[in-house]
This record gives C-alpha cells, structure tokens and sequence, in this order.
C-alpha cells in the first residue's frame, strides 16, 4: 500500500491534486506576510475584517498560480501521450508526477514551457485587472501583486537549471542536438546545482545585510535545486548501472508469509521475533492461498497493546492494491523509480491471485551493495 505525507482535494483532468502537510506552512507564512505586512502597509486605514478577507482571497490565488503552473504542465504532458498520476502542493511549491520522461526532445520542450507560459498568462490576466481597478485599491493591490508573483514564477522556472523548467528546456536543447538523453540530464542537472549553490550563497549574504526572511527563503529553495540535481545525476548513475537488469533477477521467490487468521500476537512472537524481517506478505488460506496485502511492523506499532491479542493480522493489513504489483520482465530501474515516487513498501509478482515474489528496497540495495564489490 502506498504511504503518503499528503491528502487529496479533488480531480482536475483525472489527475489526482494533494495538499503536503508542509504545504500548511507555507501557507500560513504567505497569510501572514500579506495580513500583517503587505496589506495593512498599501491599504492603510482599511478594516481588520476586510484585510483577512482580501488576505484569504489572495493566498488563495497564490496558491492557484502555483496549481495553473503545474497542471498546465500536466494537460500538455497527457496530449505527448505521457499519464500524470498527481500533483502535489508542498512548501516549495508543487510538483507534478509525471509517469515517465518524455521519449523525445520535442515533448520535453513543450511540457516544460507550458508552465511558464501558463504564469505569464495569468499575469497578464490579473495585470489587466490591475489597470483597470486602479480607482479600487481593495481589488487593485492584490492583483498587482499576483500580477508581479506569475512573472516572477514564470522567470524564475526558467533559470536554465534541472529539474526547474529551464533546465528541462535545457536539457531538450542539448538532448536535440547531442542525440544522448543521458549526457544531456548530466549537465542540465550540473547547472542546477550551480544555481542552487548560488542561490544559497546570495542568501548567506542578504541575512548579514539584515534581510532575514528572504535570505532563509533563498537559502531553503537553493538546497532543494541542488539536491533534486544532485538526485537527478545518481539517478542517471543508477540506471546506467544496472541497465538491462530485470525485476526476476532481483526478486525474492522464497517467501515466508503469515494467515490473515492469526493475531497480532502470534505475527510478533513467531514472525517478527523469529524472522527478524520488517515485513510479511500476508495470505487467505482458507481462499486457495489468496495474497490479500503486507503487513509492516509499523502497522503492529501502530495498534494499541491491549489488542494484540484479539486482532487479527487480516483486520491490520495494508490491503494489496494494483499500484503494488509489478511484473517479473519489467526493468529494475522501473521497479526503483515505482518505489521512489510512490513510497511503496514492497512490490510484488501476482499470478491467479497468488503471490509469486517480492520485491523490496532491502532486496535492491543489498544486490547494488553486491554488485558494487565486483565492479570495484
């Protein structure tokens, strides 16, 4: 079953939109920022009520911006014939997940400029809206602001930098003219942890000249350019190292599971205590040995002590569901990038019900810790 840090709102296009409890954060610092700085500074003498209106409404908006960015990537990506799974809003912004990298460089460029384009759209929507509501401050000012916040989003997604959508940009350019996907990745993402870096640097700079919350915010968003390039990069490293090996020849086949009839009890004492494994497969016996989900030891944490000894493992289980499954000739680097985005506990092979093997981030890291002693 896949474990999230986020909730779902509503659909857009059959694409799934998730708040990250981070995103909570953020948001409160925006509201902040604008009820007790921004709009009592450029609307003075206005009441307290109509400010926290005005704020609710423009932190709504903000956050909209963010969300048209991102679903417009989205749309484009689905029309290339790429399946976007969620968008996620979180403290830095939002994400899209897209199911997999565009297989030319035609489609990388158009998915990744639709999100600019998308920002200075809207900022030409509300910088109409400005020009015109100049005689109504209370309209006026927030659209001024969400007007120069869209041009800022748009530009700043173009700093030729991977993952922003410059660098995606960038690394399309590159892709079209070297014909090599991989060295392309290796130096859109190189300059996106130079970005980063500098970002930091400026940062360090503004909070000795006293700017403190820039000066964090920049910090905060230079560290997370330069980790997400610095992920892309051992990504790259990864699946070129185990390019062309397959799920079958890493999967475990020789499993030991539990009955969903059991207590929790008995999965402790017999299982956990004697195995020393994390996790079990759970089975229906009495259903020609049905695989019915996995059950972590977190899940057993997560159940009160005094009923241990009455609740049964099938009560508890984290329920198989299809995002679990995998297939025995599906790639690994496939099966990591499943895991990854997903936060799965486990993959499994499913055959006529029955559990065929499984597949967990255990078993991947010990066979690249392995292969590693070899190639050294």
């Amino acid at each position: 079953m896949i474990r999230t840090n986020s909730f779902k709102v509503f659909r857009i296009s059959g694409i799934d939109i998730r708040i990250d409890y981070s995103w909570f954060v953020i948001f409160a610092l925006i509201a902040y920022f604008f009820g007790f700085s921004y709009f009592p500074r450029v609307l003075p003498g206005i009441s307290i009520w109509l400010i926290a209106i005005i704020t609710i409404i423009s932190a709504l908006l903000f956050f909209f911006s963010i969300l048209f960015h991102e679903v417009s990537h989205s749309i484009t990506s689905i029309r290339k014939g790429i399946p976007v799974k969620q968008i996620t809003l979180f403290i830095f912004g939002g994400i899209a997940q897209i199911e997999k990298e565009p297989d030319t460089p035609a489609k990388e460029f158009q998915i990744s400029i639709a999100g600019p384009a998308a920002s200075y759209f809207l900022a030409i929507v509300f910088g109409v809206i400005w020009i015109v509501s100049r005689q109504i401050p209370v309209i006026m000012e927030p659209a001024k602001y969400l007007t120069i916040i869209n041009i800022a989003l748009g530009t700043f997604n173009l700093l030729p930098g991977f993952p922003l959508d410059g660098g995606r940009i960038l690394r399309s350019i590159i892709w079209k003219v070297s014909n090599n996907f991989e060295k392309a990745t290796i130096i859109a993402s190189n300059v996106g942890r130079g970005i980063g870096f500098a970002m930091i640097a400026v940062g360090i700079v503004y909070i000795f000249l006293g700017v403190f919350f820039n000066g964090i915010w920049l910090i905060f968003i230079g560290w997370f350019l330069q980790s997400a390039a610095a992920q892309a990069n051992a990504q790259i490293a990864l699946e070129k190292s185990i390019k062309g090996i397959k799920v079958k020849d890493v999967i475990t086949t020789e499993i030991v599971s539990v009955s969903k009839d059991i207590t929790v009890r008995e999965l402790i004492d017999d299982w956990f205590l004697k195995y020393k494994y994390g996790k079990f497969p759970v089975i229906d016996r009495n259903n020609n040995d049905r695989y019915l989900g996995i059950i972590t030891l977190n899940d057993v944490k997560e159940l009160p002590r005094e009923k241990w000894d009455i609740a049964t493992v099938g009560e508890i289980v984290n329920t198989y569901i299809e995002e679990d499954k995998i297939e025995m000739e599906t790639e690994l680097y496939e099966a990591v990038k499943k895991i990854n985005s997903g936060n799965i506990s486990a993959l499994v092979v499913i055959k006529d019900g029955k559990l065929q093997g499984i597949l967990t981030k255990t078993d991947i890291m010990q066979f690249l810790k392995i292969k590693s002693e070899f190639n050294s």
